[in-house]
């Protein structure tokens, strides 16, 4: 296999120490030799046993010693280890550079289409870049007319290539409807081919898609059976959606050129187009931002913030000595609600549970989130255990006055909520986790004892 070698493991200093080590504590001269039958360590004696030296299933050398075949095939095993282990960390290394140079290049391609502005100078561009890092006989491109339903092919070296791609028009015709990726190994074997000329063999398509519309196909062909490989298929697949954005950007550019009959048109109309997307790509950014902090359902902050903000709220109180408090909220019976009454009144329960524990909330520091189903989370930052509990009973109070039914539920013909709050004053022993933790144990306990009701936990370091 390649990269393997028994020689190249035996000259790091650590092996020689371990093997020097091994002869001195076993008191028995060994030798080991590679495949070759050279010496790589000890010296050899033709009378002693010999046991194969197998990595990977590859033979690498044997090994022969003054003691028995189990100790000798115990020792073959631990150089096998050694050998497997320097082969993976080159591995780990030569896939950790490729990844390297694949984000380079692409950051790369990314500033070379950016600066295109004609359609026929981008197809030279990609052209160009693509082989750079994809070692292909001949790159395709067909771009998509929707209002004349017609495909025109692009990106075709000579007259000859063209023909080429004759054989293929039904395979891409076929990903464009379908929207899809075709890794075809033979194009004979394929139901699409038509029979004609053509040195294609191989195929990786891509249909190019800009804002759920579809412009056209990007292809690699191969004169060659099955020559994609999988780092090819991952590398390409990123690079098509910039191809798409890149082409429809193109494309905008032209039709704005040919229409416009002055400068002062030509100026006024890409003002317009970069401005709108400049609006898009912030509503886009804004939508991101949202998402990235808030509940989908209930539009208060997610799980993801709740642990952001917890952090950073136990640092300010582990600087000031001050309290920190946390409840942990669980509504009660609440498959019981959803078995009764659907899940979409159970998804508005939830709203309205989030509306009113909102509400019970006084302080801007007092943040709310959503823990997980039914379950909600409040920081209570500067907050001791009195505090705390004074805002879990204004949660009680206002559930109940909000009066959502449940007809299933054991404890009230309306919903109720079961809390648990752990109180701490943070010190460098203890982890944000585990005021996380002692609420938890705090709402089990009111679980445990009923539920509607609220249960306190104090954290408090012990001595190991």
């Amino acid at each position: 296999m390649q990269n393997l070698s028994l020689q190249k493991a035996l000259k790091k200093p650590e092996v020689k120490t371990l093997l020097q080590q091994l002869g001195d504590s076993l008191g028995k001269n060994f030798a080991i030799f590679d495949i070759g039958g050279r010496c790589l360590w000890g010296k050899a004696q033709d009378s002693q046993p010999k046991v194969d030296i197998y990595c990977h299933q590859v033979l690498m050398g044997t090994i022969t010693g003054e003691f028995t075949e189990h100790s000798a095939e115990a020792i073959a095993a631990m150089l096998s280890y050694i050998v497997q282990t320097e082969y993976e960390k080159k591995q780990l290394a030569k896939d950790t550079l490729q990844k390297y140079e694949e984000v380079v290049f692409l950051s790369q391609f990314a500033n070379a289409v950016a600066t295109c502005t004609g359609l026929q100078e981008l197809i030279e561009v990609i052209r160009a870049e693509i082989r750079q890092v994809i070692s292909v006989d001949e790159i395709f491109l067909y771009l998509y007319d929707q209002s004349q339903d017609s495909l025109t092919p692009l990106l075709y070296k000579t007259e000859e290539s063209l023909q080429n791609f004759k054989a293929i028009e039904k395979i891409v015709e076929r990903v464009l409807k379908l929207n899809q990726v075709e890794v075809i190994d033979d194009i004979q074997n394929d139901q699409d081919y038509l029979n004609q000329p053509s040195k294609i063999r191989s195929l990786l398509c891509y249909s190019l898609t800009v804002q759920n519309s579809i412009i056209g196909v990007l292809g690699l062909a191969h004169y060659q059976v099955k020559h994609f490989d999988s780092s090819d298929l991952n590398l390409f697949s990123t690079l098509t959606g910039q191809v798409a954005a890149a082409i429809r950007t193109a494309q905008y550019y032209e039709t704005i050129k040919n229409y416009s009959q002055t400068l002062e048109i030509r100026v006024k109309e890409r003002t317009m187009e970069l401005e709108f997307a400049k609006q898009q790509l912030e509503q886009v950014n804004q939508r991101l931002k949202h998402l990235a902090i808030y509940d989908e359902l209930t539009q208060i902050p997610n799980r993801r913030y709740f642990t952001s903000y917890l952090e950073q709220e136990w640092r300010q109180c582990l600087r000031q000595k001050s309290p920190i408090s946390l409840i942990l909220c669980d509504v009660d019976y609440f498959k019981n609600y959803n078995d009764l009454y659907g899940h979409q009144m159970g998804d508005k329960c939830l709203q309205s549970v989030a509306k009113v524990i909102q509400n019970a909330l006084k302080r801007p520091s007092d943040v709310l989130a959503r823990y997980g189903g039914e379950e909600f989370i409040v920081i209570l930052p500067y907050t001791d255990q009195s505090g705390a509990y004074t805002v879990g009973q204004r949660i009680h109070h206002c559930l109940a006055e909000a009066q959502i039914s449940h007809a299933d539920s054991p404890t009230s013909r309306y919903l109720t909520i079961s809390l648990g709050i752990g109180t701490t004053v943070p010190l460098l022993h203890y982890h944000p986790s585990d005021l996380i933790k002692i609420a938890d144990q705090a709402l089990y306990a009111a679980k445990a004892a009923g539920r509607n009701q609220t249960k306190l936990k104090t954290l408090s370091f012990q001595c190991s």
